[in-house]
């Protein structure tokens, strides 16, 4: 029992340093993503699995024999386990459950464009042209990037409000900044505006970037946001997930 203890706590001990590898590795580009991301990872994934297995038996061999030898090894090995192989499965699962796009904008028929950002884009792996249009396959079936988008993030819209398009600029930069997301670009304009920015992940360090345009319409003004990944193709609801927060804060401020 003890021996199955500390192998459950040395297969936590080295799916966790296996993680922390993959993921600390693509962000300081000691290799690209696909090696960390679909290489690496997924042996942390298997290492943790393991120890969540070792652990679990000893909890059983545990109760049965009534003697808790090794517990501490065997305890923190099960737990520590569950811990590190929760969120690439969660994200696995998330990944299955949502479409491959990676290129999300409130207005689906003229994106924000990139202006700033497009150098920076010419050299990643998804350009910097709007995905609308693009062909992808989900589930045996063809769809365009806008249909799925429109099918899985239905609520992402325009936000329009009856104030100046100069008030509006105010809020959505004072929104931007609030999300901590790298200002690259402020360009102030009578009708509106245009600013870009990136926001960078923690783990992985992956780059997305995001353009919003204010302009008058009708007796207000409406603001647009677009969301797009540098790399890879599903992005785990993320750049979704981030204008439905954007959106928030902007609404919170006016």
């Amino acid at each position: 029992m003890s021996a199955m203890a500390r192998l459950a706590f040395a297969a936590f001990v080295v799916s966790l340093l296996t993680g922390l590898a993959a993921s600390l590795g693509t962000r300081l580009h000691f290799w690209n993503y696909h090696f960390g991301l679909e290489t690496l990872l997924p042996y942390s994934v298997y290492i943790g699995s393991a120890g969540f297995l070792l652990g679990l038996l000893w909890i059983i061999s545990a109760i049965f024999s009534n003697s808790a030898t090794g517990g501490g090894y065997g305890i923190v090995g099960f737990l520590g386990a569950i811990a590190v192989i929760s969120v690439p499965l969660y994200d696995f699962a998330t990944t299955r459950s949502l479409p491959p796009i990676h290129d999300i904008s409130t207005d689906t028929e003229y994106a924000p464009p990139f202006a700033a950002l497009l150098d920076r884009r010419q050299g990643a792996e998804n350009g910097p042209d709007y995905d609308g249009p693009k062909l992808v396959r989900m589930n045996g079936r063809t769809y365009t990037t806008i249909a799925l988008q429109k099918k899985y993030y239905g609520d992402v819209k325009t936000i329009g409000e009856l104030v100046t398009p100069q008030k509006l600029f105010q809020h959505a930069l004072t929104a931007a900044q609030a999300m901590g997301w790298k200002i690259v670009s402020i360009v102030p304009e009578r009708d509106g505006g245009h600013i870009e920015a990136t926001d960078t992940t923690f783990f992985f360090g992956f780059t997305d970037d995001i353009a919003l345009r204010v302009k008058h319409s009708g007796l207000g003004a409406k603001l647009d946001i677009r969301s797009k990944s540098r790399a890879g193709v599903a992005d785990f609801g993320r750049n979704a997930a981030r204008i439905r927060a954007y959106v928030k804060k902007v609404l919170a401020g006016m």
